[in-house]
């Protein structure tokens, strides 16, 4: 048998070749192991580091105060990190709060905790230890009698937390108190608040309301005065804060805790104590403070590595002590990771250099990369670059304590026009058989409109005080009137050029950023806080007016080019409406909804529709289709650009109804207030009565008088009545849109009847 002998294969590689190959394979695979686990191994080790934050409570202190570069370690800070002023304006008080003699920080630390504006009194100033004695039982029993609860290894409790939950679910934003701490627990994030501001005979333990859960419970901390205050004779009430206690539990909180509050203490009792000394001696006290304030902050930055940490420097309350009235922005202080340098701004104010109370617990969730609860309804801040935030913050605190201080002028406003609408009303009604009279009482009824033009204009000639402020626009409201009436002669031509003009001065500095409407007057001051951008409730409604107004007064010879009025009418309100809701611009829903209605009731009467519980649905079916629109619009931006528009649209589409039926709850309630109490109220009801007055005569005593069997003047009437219904049933404070409307509707009104009077006297003079 013969044996088959395999032939040998030949190698393709030698031995050494196959060793390379071999090596080489091994050190692929390493490398790809390694980058494996660095990549998996990043986000936790970022994620680790990221999550350790310091909240420092300064309550009442100023940008001013800060700003002082006496302070070496504060004024490091204000270098490397990111700075901001705080409007802290917090919910309206309600008859369930202990009302506290003098307020402290209070409901602005349940803001802080709740991220949304809250409401607190007294009440929340008692927080306590465990051990703590309330009377003459430990705070911990006291709580879980209060609560029904049980305490694990929580350090330090808030036994009135049932009543502060109560309180603030009878108010009108409907905060959760302890919103931050929840989220923060259920994520696992450890929590410690250390330090008050307690005064003899009065607690302040109000910081634990930042950080302390839905329970009131939070998991370490000491604010009880027995070891974290001292005496010291020259300190306000010979009282303050020890520090060395203090940094100490900061370190053991450090070790388990990845989010601490310190309330210093010093800086509010400073400010307080300041109340009963000489000007001179307050200012030297609140320097002692702030030098401590100084030295705690430089013991806190030596503690933490900013590659991964943050530190927070707030103050949740303004001064009470200022020689600057109206100063009620406070300073927020941001250093970390995203925040060096430039100028803190948020979402909420769309304003560099301004942010809000409620946007303090956003942006330590964002922080830790933590997911937002929709029930906060401020942003997270974000740093803008500024190669010098602090003269630029100087300035803008000065801006607002003076705009904050001509404020009052809008009162004023509403009163003028009042007397104005009841002196030509009269005049016009009891003199009209006299030219002259009609001519004055229509050159008169030109002053709302006027000076609503003067008011935008205002602050590019004078941006000073209320008496400077006052006069400028007196001024300017005269200079108006006298140019344009040496230039078109006759009253209802300048009163069309009036709204031509303020018309395409709003739009036109609504697309420049609103610059002019945020400084005047009639815009929205940065320290009341109802609104920092878009456009303002009295603008809206004079825009409103002038539009339907003016249009009207152009196309009141139009009843045979109906279809060209209809096309006249739908294009001059359509671009308001855009212009009004349009997110980057007005983002004012309200007026949209009432622009739309008001068109839609003007093209009624335009195409000879008559009045009936049709037609009116269909009004109101046509404004929420295009609230729908708006809303539509800013959902599809991304969240953090998303106006209050957006957000209430995103929450009421994800099936959280009951937060936009507390808002529709909170407008009403606002406006049924202003009903009873606001100026406007009372220019309204003056304008519609007055307008209806003379509306009313002119039909009775003149059958060819105002709107008679003229379409075009009757559309305008019929949608500047649906616009002013609309205005105040769509708008919180919307008295005041209603009212600014209305008076420019009483001002086309007033002239039209006073055409109507001319009329009449020329055809009896003709006649004699």
């Amino acid at each position: 048998m013969t044996r088959i002998v395999p032939c040998p294969r030949k190698r393709l590689f030698s031995r050494n070749v196959v060793k390379s190959f071999d090596l080489l394979r091994f050190w692929i695979s390493g490398l790809v192991v390694a980058c494996l686990v660095a990549i998996a191994s990043a986000p936790v080790a970022a994620s680790e580091r990221h999550r350790r934050i310091v909240l420092v409570v300064a309550g009442n202190v100023s940008v001013r105060d800060l700003a002082d570069p006496k302070f070496p370690h504060i004024n490091r800070l204000l270098g490397l990190g990111s700075i901001g002023l705080m409007n802290v304006r917090t919910g309206r008080p309600n008859k369930l709060m202990e009302i506290p003699e003098k307020p402290g920080m209070e409901g602005r630390c349940v803001s802080i905790g709740a991220g949304a504006m809250a409401v607190g009194g007294a009440e929340v100033r008692r927080a306590a230890n465990v051990d703590q004695l309330v009377g003459s039982v430990p705070a911990g029993k006291l709580w879980a009698c209060r609560t029904g609860g049980r305490l694990s290894r929580d350090e330090v409790v808030h036994p009135e937390i049932a009543l502060i939950q109560r309180i603030n679910g009878a108010s009108t934003y409907r905060a959760k108190p302890g919103l931050l701490g929840s989220v923060l627990r259920l994520a696992g994030v450890r929590t410690a608040v250390i330090g008050n501001s307690s005064i003899p005979g009065e607690q302040h333990a109000e910081a634990c309301a930042i950080v302390m859960d839905e329970r009131g419970t939070v998991a370490l901390g000491d604010v009880s005065s027995r070891n974290l205050e001292e005496f010291d004779e020259y300190a306000p009430y010979s009282i303050r804060t020890n520090l060395a206690y203090v940094v100490r539990i900061v370190d053991r909180a450090l070790v388990r805790c990845r989010f601490v509050v310190v309330d210093i203490g010093d800086t509010y009792r400073a400010d307080r104590y300041g109340e009963y000394c000489t000007d001179a001696q307050a200012a030297i006290i609140r320097r002692w403070a702030i030098g401590r304030l100084d030295k705690l902050v430089g013991l806190l930055m030596s503690r933490l590595d900013f590659d991964a940490d943050s530190l927070i420097l707030a103050s949740p309350s303004p001064r009470a002590v200022t020689e600057m009235e109206g100063e009620r922005l406070t300073p927020l202080v941001i250093y970390g990771p995203g925040f060096r340098g430039g100028l803190l701004t948020s979402p909420s104010t769309r304003r560099t250099g301004i942010v809000t109370i409620c946007d303090v617990a956003p942006t330590v969730l964002s922080i830790l990369g933590l997911r937002i609860p929709n029930e906060m309804t401020g942003r997270p801040v974000y740093a803008v670059p500024n190669k010098d935030p602090r003269p630029f913050l100087l300035d803008l605190n000065l801006r607002a304590i003076l705009q904050s201080q001509r404020q009052i002028l809008v009162r004023a406003t509403s009163i003028l026009y009042s007397a104005v609408v009841v002196l030509v009303t009269f005049a016009l009604l009891m003199g009209s058989a006299k030219a002259r009279t009609i001519r004055v009482a229509c050159w008169v009824a030109l002053i709302p409109p006027a000076m609503v033009l003067a008011v935008v204009y205002t602050p590019l000639l004078y941006s000073g005080g209320l008496l400077g402020t006052a006069m400028a626009i007196a001024g300017l409201t005269v200079l108006v009137l006298l140019v344009f009436g040496y230039a078109l002669k006759e009253p209802t031509r300048v009163f069309v050029w009036l709204c031509v003009v303020l018309i395409a001065s709003i739009l036109i500095d609504l697309l420049r950023g609103a610059v002019l409407i945020s400084s005047c007057v009639a815009g929205y001051g940065l320290v009341e806080g109802a609104r920092y951008y878009g456009l303002g409730n009295e603008l809206m409604g004079s825009l409103l007016g002038a539009a339907l107004a003016g249009t009207g007064m152009v196309l009141k010879h139009w009843e045979r080019e109906l279809r060209r009025a209809a096309i006249a009418f739908a294009v001059i309100l359509g671009i308001v409406f855009v212009f009004t809701g349009w997110p980057t611009l007005g983002a004012n829903m309200g007026g949209a909804m009432s622009t739309a209605a008001a068109l839609a009731a003007a093209l009624f009467v335009l195409w000879g529709f008559r009045l009936s519980l049709s037609s009116v649905i269909v009004v109101v079916a046509v404004a929420l289709l295009a609230a729908a629109s708006m809303f539509a619009v800013d959902l599809l931006r991304a969240g953090g650009a998303q106006s209050h528009i957006g957000r209430l649209a995103e929450a009421a589409s994800s099936g959280k109804l009951a937060g936009a039926l507390v808002i529709a709850q909170r407008k009403i309630a606002l406006n049924l207030m202003l009903v009873s109490t606001s100026v406007w109220s009372k220019l309204l009801g003056l304008s519609v009565v007055a307008s209806l007055v003379m509306y009313a005569v002119s039909r009775r005593k003149h059958g060819s008088g105002l709107g008679a069997e003229n379409r075009v003047e009757n559309a305008t009437l019929a949608g500047g009545l649906v616009g002013t219904i609309a205005a105040f049933a769509f708008n919180d404070s919307g008295v005041l849109a209603a009212a600014a409307c209305a008076v420019i509707l009483w001002c086309y009104i007033a002239l039209r009847y006073g055409e109507s009077l001319s009329q009449v006297g020329e055809r009896l003079d003709g006649s004699h």
